[in-house]
């Protein structure tokens, strides 16, 4: 039967208690099993408590591990599902077992399914079986129909009520520290403000992951309360803590989602739901373990609300909106969907079932997943294909006693083999405990610190090595003296202590069901390279065959992981880079995905050893072949080379891109060193001379244009309304041209798409078209209203090519349309020093309210790289969604985004995330609010800029506002700001301040975004400039230290 309990309805205590005392169970056990050891252990007590007196002793008992020799002999035994699929294995009748109860099935965990489909075959057989599938939320409706049809019951539960309220978070908008993440800090204010203000009762929070909760607990400081943690890797004791009572301090705790089901803390009275999990997902079509942090489920969000309903009436914050919960899944997806099936393969394999195809789950894993751990244990050699048959070895029938991880176990095994027991059993340990035995928090002073103290044991052969040393030396110590070593050195001593119960556990399982017997001593030496050395890291390839890597030959790449030829980066905190080395061949652990991929658990070794990789995964050759040659290139000056990379390095970007495309090879990189005059190329062997010939040819164009580059000057100022004759001045103020007949020397260039233009490929086709060379070029930064764009000015040497150029009306180039007109002289006309021009800015906000996701433009030969880049990044607090467009091949799709935020905001974290070229980004919007008329937002910005004007005028005679009546169309209100020239440091002020702003009568996502260039210059003839070059420097030299200003002299000086 399926039962449906409600949260409180007494399913995990009570039905046990009952079904004994019905006599259902004649003299055979009733198991009652739990998908964790601490539920398992609690319910007994529970249950053992309640029913004092009742039974004989004993006869409510908990199995936490496994063990073949343990018998049924108790009336009642509580066990993690766990448990009893290892008894399932050495006895596939279940012997002395009457009736089987499966709680918490909703949590559809690896272990809960394979029991489900196991138990569901014994049905068939053992006829006087009964089986009870137990949960609050679970689908029963599936389990129903998988289970022959069988009836399915509803509980209701003995809950108290419990107020949902919805607290969206606080600090949307900014991401947090570096390493914590923004939700863990509003859950953080939460606990304290409800502290503060609520009455007594203990506060639950839900946290996504060890070092989160541990951080919470460290960094939770209240009167009156005690800060304490929940998570799996405790120990039972100190798990056990937060059942205990603290006279006069209230109970604090922070937990991951280990508290989510079957646990009944007593007092629970708050509960705060950041709304998210950290969950293990593995790919099969990369092959990648990927630790990601996502949104929690429906039925997680009630079960969380319900530990605040046990025992008395309680309240749930949940720290996200109420639209956030409707858009979360009804139920968490089953585990064997999302896992390595490596542990389950393996114990199907072993109960007999040569076709797995035929094995009956209750939610099939996807063939690719199936195929993906066939591979995996061919490779360990723990299977071997037989007639089109898949049939354990001996090996794989030992890692099926084990009961752990494949790659574990061989690990373990091998090592055994080599006589190095010992150190198996803590390789095994610690790598299940890697991320957690340094600690790395506080202030960057404190981080520095612990990084310093990290040095003495790192390895030269990795992170395991790295973390083996460390574990020696702890164990070496005397056990008062532990906690004190691992306090100075920077070593988290609950960790150690986990490792060393790991170890322990494992340890008592070798012996039990292997009957091998692991020595205490050590044979390997962190401090002498030994042939132990060259053993450990035989075994530890062997293990992880499929996760090698090779370096590519660029530090912007990384390593290439061989079976998947992705491209990922050594984790900032690997022993490796210590010692400034990157190995050319690695092995690792598994990929880490938070903000960006990182390979933990690396060992280096040699290409000598790949040959021990049996049957042979790839081709060595082949990758060998593929990896990036680096050249040098020097001999350049810095104003070649600033030149060469352009503003923001965009030049540098598009020649990337370029040479990317025309190579066919998205891995190509260029890097520059202004300092040091020299640029550095990667590319394959066969691809190095092309980019080498590519970069050359535009070296010598901006060399070409560096010698052209000339200032456009008039000989003498403007009398009596003639204007006066033009000179182009090059470098060393020598005349490259002289223009006494005032014909044009520089032109205007319109282009219907300026922004995304390529600046270079422009000046080049012009340069063609006008058969003259360009001495000087102006990109201008505003747009026009009308549908052309004025990309900006440019100036020819000769008059003759300047006309050419102006051929060029209404030219198609590169899709755009292109537009070239005279320019008018800067110095012509009724020219007049005072006043100075005029100061103007665009500015802009939002007229359309964000939907949440947005468009990145891109090389389509980058989509993929970005994908990776951006994926899980965190931005605003919030963790993105993307992925390629499947409309445009050029574009990525960003889901999940604050939808507060401005494309600015967004476009800086995303620019910061990724070394690709974002070509464009703009966010989806919805319709357009209805805003202040034109009027009003005039002076709302007059308003908003007047304190920042001149005390000595009324701001209507510094500066003017006018705001466009948008289309229909337009996502955006624009506005034209004019300042009186001579306040342009009050402009840039007013400016600044504005920026970022929501103007009176709009609402708070209707954020004002300005676009300003301005300049102001000083002119004068040469003898009053020896008079007042003393003060005139000393005033540029003041101006220079304020933000954003930039101050030169120029001296021309006319040649006779």
């Amino acid at each position: 039967m399926v039962l449906i309990g409600e949260t409180g309805s007494g399913k995990s205590t009570q039905l046990v208690q009952f079904l004994v005392d019905s006599g259902i169970a004649a003299n055979d056990s009733i198991i009652c099993t739990q998908p964790r050891k601490i539920a398992a252990v609690s319910l007994a007590q529970r249950v053992r408590e309640e029913s004092s007196g009742c039974y004989e002793d004993n006869s409510i008992i908990c199995y936490p591990t496994y063990s073949s020799a343990r018998q049924f002999l108790s009336k009642v035994t509580y066990m993690t599902d766990h448990c009893l699929l290892q008894h399932y294995m050495n006895d596939k009748n279940l012997s002395g077992i009457s009736c089987i109860i499966v709680d918490e099935a909703h949590e559809r965990s690896l272990n809960t399914d394979l029991l489900l489909a196991l138990i569901k075959a014994l049905l068939s057989q053992k006829l006087d079986m009964r089986v009870i599938i137990m949960s609050a939320t679970a689908d029963a409706d599936q389990l129903s129909k998988y289970f022959f049809g069988c009836g399915t019951f509803h509980v209701v539960g003995r809950n108290f009520p419990v107020d949902v309220r919805y607290a969206p978070c606080a600090s949307e908008g900014t991401s947090g520290s570096a390493t914590i993440a923004s939700y863990v800090l509003d859950v953080m204010r939460m606990a304290n403000e409800i502290h503060k203000t609520e009455k007594e009762g203990t506060i639950l929070a839900f946290l996504t992951s060890q070092m989160e909760v541990e951080w919470a607990c460290e960094k939770f400081q209240a009167p009156s309360a005690v800060a304490l943690a929940l998570h799996g890797k405790l120990s039972y004791e100190e798990q056990f803590r937060v059942f205990q009572s603290y006279p006069g301090k209230r109970k604090v705790i922070f937990s991951t989602n280990l508290a989510e089901t079957s646990l009944t803390i007593p007092g629970v009275k708050y509960v705060i739901d950041s709304g998210m999990v950290k969950e293990s997902r593995f790919e099969p079509g990369t092959g990648m373990n990927v630790l990601r942090v996502c949104s929690i489920s429906q039925s997680s969000a009630n079960q969380r609300a319900g530990r605040a309903g046990r025992t008395e009436p309680g309240r749930c914050y949940r720290l996200y909106s109420k639209d956030d919960f409707e858009l979360m899944p009804p139920h968490q997806e089953p585990e064997i969907r999302r896992v390595h099936l490596g542990v389950a393969v393996l114990r199907i394999l072993a109960l007999g079932i040569k076709n797995l195809e035929h094995f009956d789950f209750v939610d099939a894993p996807s063939g690719q997943a199936i195929d993906m751990a066939i591979r995996n244990l061919l490779q360990l050699g723990a299977v071997t294909l037989t007639n089109d048959f898949y049939d354990l070895t001996e090996e794989g029938r030992c890692l099926v006693k084990l009961g752990i991880e494949p790659r574990l176990g061989k690990l373990i095994l091998n090592c055994f083999h080599h006589r190095l027991g010992r150190e198996g059993l803590v390789l095994a340990a610690v790598m299940a405990n890697a991320s957690s035995i340094f600690c790395r928090v506080g202030n960057d002073e404190d981080k520095l610190k612990s990084d310093r103290l990290k040095v003495q044991f790192c390895h030269r052969d990795g992170d395991l090595f790295t973390l083996l040393s460390v574990y020696k030396e702890w164990e070496c110590l005397p056990a008062e003296k532990r906690n004190k070593w691992c306090w100075e050195n920077s070593i988290n001593a609950k960790s150690m202590r986990r490792c060393q119960d790991t170890v322990h556990e494992l340890d008592r399982c070798l012996k039990n069901e292997l009957r091998i017997i692991i020595p205490t001593y050590w044979r390997w030496n962190p401090h002498n390279p030994t042939i132990q050395d060259r053993y450990l890291k035989k075994v530890i390839l062997s293990s992880l065959s499929e996760n090698v890597a090779m370096y590519s030959g660029y530090d912007q790449l990384g390593y290439e992981v061989a079976l998947t030829g992705q491209y990922v980066q050594l984790h900032p905190a690997c022993s490796l880079l210590i010692f400034g080395e990157k190995p050319s061949w690695v092995v690792f652990g598994e990929i880490l995905s938070i903000s960006n991929q990182y390979l933990v658990c690396v060992t280096a070794f040699d290409i000598d050893s790949l040959p021990t990789i049996f049957p042979p995964l790839f081709d060595v050759s082949k990758m060998e072949s593929r990896k990036l040659q680096t050249r040098k290139m020097t001999g350049f000056g810095s104003t070649l080379l600033k030149k060469f990379c352009g503003k923001a390095n965009n030049n540098l970007i598009h020649l990337i891109s370029q040479i990317r495309t025309s190579c066919m090879d998205v891995r190509i990189g260029i890097e520059v060193k202004v300092d040091q005059n020299e640029i550095l190329l990667f590319a394959s062997s066969k691809d190095m001379e092309k980019v080498g010939s590519l970069v050359n040819d535009v070296l010598e164009y901006e060399r070409k244009w560096l010698q052209n580059e000339c200032i456009e000057k008039c000989l003498y100022h403007e009398r009596h309304g003639v204007a006066p004759p033009l000179a182009l001045f090059g470098a060393g103020a020598e005349i490259k041209h002289l223009e006494l007949e005032k014909r044009c020397l520089s032109v205007d260039v319109f282009c219907s798409d300026a922004n995304t233009t390529d600046d270079k490929e422009l000046l080049m086709y012009l340069e063609e078209h006008a058969s003259g060379s360009i001495c000087s070029f102006h990109k201008f930064t505003g747009t026009g209203q009308d549908s052309e764009e004025r990309w900006g000015r440019i100036t020819f040497l000769t008059p003759d090519s300047a006309k050419k150029a102006t051929d060029l009306n209404k030219v198609e180039f590169r899709g755009s349309l292109l537009k070239v007109i005279p320019s008018r002289t800067t110095f012509g006309g009724n020219h007049k020093m005072f006043p100075f021009p005029a100061v103007k800015a665009k500015v802009y906000w939002p007229r359309r309210q964000s939907k949440g996701f947005g468009i990145v433009k891109c090389d389509r030969h980058d989509v993929d790289f970005m994908v990776n880049d951006f994926s899980n990044l965190l931005i605003g607090g919030r963790y993105l969604r993307c992925e390629g467009s499947a409309k445009y091949m050029d574009s990525v799709v960003i889901s999940g985004l604050d939808k507060e935020l401005s494309e600015a905001e967004i476009l800086d974290e995303l620019r910061t995330a990724t070394n690709r070229r974002i070509f464009d980004f703009f966010l989806v919007r919805g319709d357009a609010v209805k805003n202040p008329s034109c009027g009003a937002c005039e002076e709302a910005l007059l308003r908003e800029i007047s304190p920042f004007m001149s005390k000595t005028k009324p701001h209507g005679n510094c500066c003017q506002a006018q705001v466009f009546p948008p289309e229909p169309k337009d996502s955006f209100m624009k506005a034209l700001i004019t300042f009186d020239g001579r306040l342009h440091l009050e402009a840039a002020k007013a400016l600044e301040e504005i920026e970022g702003k929501v103007l009176s009568g709009c609402l708070s996502w209707q954020k004002i975004k300005c676009q300003q260039l301005f300049h102001s210059y000083v002119s004068c003839p040469a003898p009053v400039y020896s008079v007042i070059k003393k003060q005139l420097v000393s005033l540029l030299a003041s101006l220079k230290h304020q933000k954003g200003n930039s101050c030169t002299i120029i001296m021309l000086f006319p040649f006779i």
